[in-house]
């Protein structure tokens, strides 16, 4: 056989080849990226679980991280209680703080 129709056979085959086997290669690399992405989201939720887990945990058995929490977060005080609000120093510091109720 020529090497000129060797060249051309090779190349027919290798055309037809990537075009029956083209496509599903190329949706195979994408399935491994978006497998990659998947399980890095997993990861990232696993933790977040384990965190919250953790949090819900330690408000139900430590009261006084749960008062701490309600204060902090809520603005919650105890019944005879002072609030003294404080003006801060600079104006780029100011922090909302919620009004301030009462601690059942």
């Amino acid at each position: 056989m020529e090497p000129k129709k060797q060249i051309l056979t090779a190349a027919a085959i290798a055309g037809g080849l990537l075009f029956i086997y083209g496509p599903g290669a190329l949706r195979w690399v994408e399935m491994k990226i978006q497998r990659f992405q998947l399980e890095s989201e997993i990861s990232t939720l696993k933790s977040e679980n384990q965190r919250l887990y953790q949090e819900s945990r330690r408000l139900r058995e430590d009261p006084s991280y749960a008062e701490a929490l309600y204060r902090q977060q809520l603005g919650v005080v105890r019944p005879g209680e002072t609030v003294i609000r404080l003006k801060p120093q600079n104006p780029e510091s100011k922090r909302s703080v919620p009004d301030r109720q009462p601690l059942r």
